[in-house]
């Protein structure tokens, strides 16, 4: 007698199949519980929710003085936070979390000291200090040239993002990273005659000294800043520090939310370097320019810094070519970086409501150029942006829009390694095309949610590339919703 018999006869002999969705809900949810096992089990969740201080005999932190030669570094982080509407460096952020943290490492009378810095509570910590520090720094090419240069470390938790955008959260995370980096280099750049970009720096012994993956922090690119030539700098006053050393580490929970994204992401994460790369000045999209390039974090794009904003939505006006030629441009500024040449790396520009473009598709050339011809002609409409777009409503006026894409091969067939490196591209390219646009006075946001499928064919790109990143461009709106800072992950079908 089958199982379904045996249950329409009342004399179960089995498992049962469920007939209906109703069915398949009531079998998934758990049967009636004792009374004493429901007291325990919220006894036990209520115990995971307590907080505790720190227990007695553990050492307190001490409060001590700004040391000297932090304030360079601390200076840089300052400007950084010019303009910003949340006290933190204003760096766009692809799912609006904000999921690094950064590390100064200076070098003073007492050797090289290693701090971790909260930019918007002004704070920061001693951690390391001495011989742990220069071995560290040694071991992996970053010691440091002269007493007064210093590393900024920029470490990333993938885990925040995943945690409300899945597993596209990784995404976010590398993307807002790459964006801090741009960010931080440009302003370097401007008050110092050396600022580099080690995207490929060989982190593992100071990421190691930290106990970074105990934290579930990844270790993602270092800048190296040193011979400051702006006299002028922004006042550190507002800082405090206190000494961490012998602080033992905070529990973290065994099993709780951050400790399941670290688990599942942990296998994919890719090791540092054993060698740091020499970084070299030149763009990072298309061929090296032939005459001289603009210099990195260029006073006219660091002075745009503050006053760069996303955009909330597109007012309904086209874009004049002129200003979408103007804010392309900036795609050609040459960087201190050390991400290889990338021949498969490309921008295209799919115009839309552009005054004196025809609407199409147009690959944008070395210098931010946009080619004489398109290589598609598919018209998007407002309802298909918003559709592709992943419902993000705001965008529907959009003028323009910028992909940013790479060869299939050229990503994956160096693992998780080569995913990181072309959404660090993406995104410092990105971010140049915001410092662009704001100078033109010209809209702009950058999109992580979107259908990569129907972008491509909107593209017209080969078979063999993959979409990594959209900036969307267009003229001012009105709205003062920033809707992807709201609890739900609204790029990604609206859930």
């Amino acid at each position: 007698m089958n199982d379904k018999a045996s249950v329409m006869e009342g004399r179960p002999t089995g498992r049962v199949e469920a007939d209906s969705a109703d069915d398949k809900d009531a079998a998934a949810r758990p049967g009636p519980r004792s009374a004493d096992a429901a007291v325990d089990d919220a006894l036990r969740f209520w115990q995971q929710m307590s907080l505790a201080a720190v227990p007695d005999g553990v050492p307190e932190p001490q409060r001590i003085d700004l040391p000297e030669e932090l304030h360079g570094a601390l200076a840089l982080l300052e400007t950084s936070a010019e303009g910003s509407l949340h006290g933190g460096p204003s760096a766009p952020s692809a799912g609006a979390l904000y999921p690094y943290e950064t590390y100064a490492v200076t070098d003073g009378p007492r050797g090289p000291r290693v701090f971790s810095v909260d930019v918007t509570r002004r704070g920061c910590r001693l951690l390391h200090e001495g011989e742990k520090v220069a071995d560290a720094l040694a071991r992996g090419g970053l010691a440091l040239p002269a007493p007064d240069c210093f590393l900024i470390l920029i470490a990333v938790r993938p885990w925040m993002s995943i945690r409300k955008y899945d597993d596209r959260g990784y995404l976010y995370a590398q993307l807002d990273a790459a964006h801090l980096g741009t960010h931080l280099l440009c302003l370097a750049g401007r008050s110092h005659r050396r600022a580099q970009w080690l995207t490929r720096a060989a982190t593992g012994r100071l990421g190691s000294l930290l106990r970074l993956d105990e934290h579930h922090v990844v270790p993602h690119s270092v800048l190296l800043v040193a011979d400051r030539v702006d006299a002028g700098q922004p006042s550190v006053s507002a800082w405090t520090c206190t000494d961490w050393r012998g602080v033992p580490p905070v529990t973290r929970a065994g099993n709780g939310s951050e400790e399941r994204c670290w688990r599942g992401l942990l296998p994919r994460l890719q090791s540092p370097p054993a060698f740091s790369s020499t970084p070299l000045l030149r763009p990072l999209l298309g061929p090296e320019p032939e005459g001289e390039a603009l210099p990195p974090g260029s006073g006219a794009l660091a002075d745009l810094a503050r006053r760069r904003r996303s955009a909330r939505d597109f007012g309904e006006a086209e874009l004049p070519l002129p200003r979408l030629r103007e804010a392309l441009s900036a795609l050609g500024t040459a960087l201190a970086t050390d991400l290889p040449a990338s021949g498969g790396f490309g921008a295209t520009l799919v115009a839309r409501r552009v005054t004196g473009l025809a609407p199409g598709a147009y690959p944008v050339l070395g210098g931010g150029e946009i080619a004489a011809e398109p290589t598609g002609t598919t018209h998007a409409t407002a309802e298909d942006i918003v559709r592709i777009c992943m419902g993000q409503e705001q965008l529907r006026h959009t003028c323009a829009a910028v992909v940013f894409h790479a060869r299939h091969q050229d990503i994956f067939r160096r693992g998780m390694r080569g995913i990181d490196e072309a959404l660090l591209r993406s995104g410092a390219l990105a971010h140049l095309l915001y410092l662009g646009a704001t100078a033109t006075g010209t809209a702009v946001t950058t999109i992580g949610g979107f259908d990569a499928g129907r972008w491509h064919s909107l593209a017209g790109l080969a078979d063999e590339d993959e979409v990594l990143y959209v900036a969307m461009l267009g003229t001012p709106g009105t709205s003062t919703v920033k809707v992807d800072r709201l609890q739900p992950a609204h790029a990604h079908g609206q859930r």
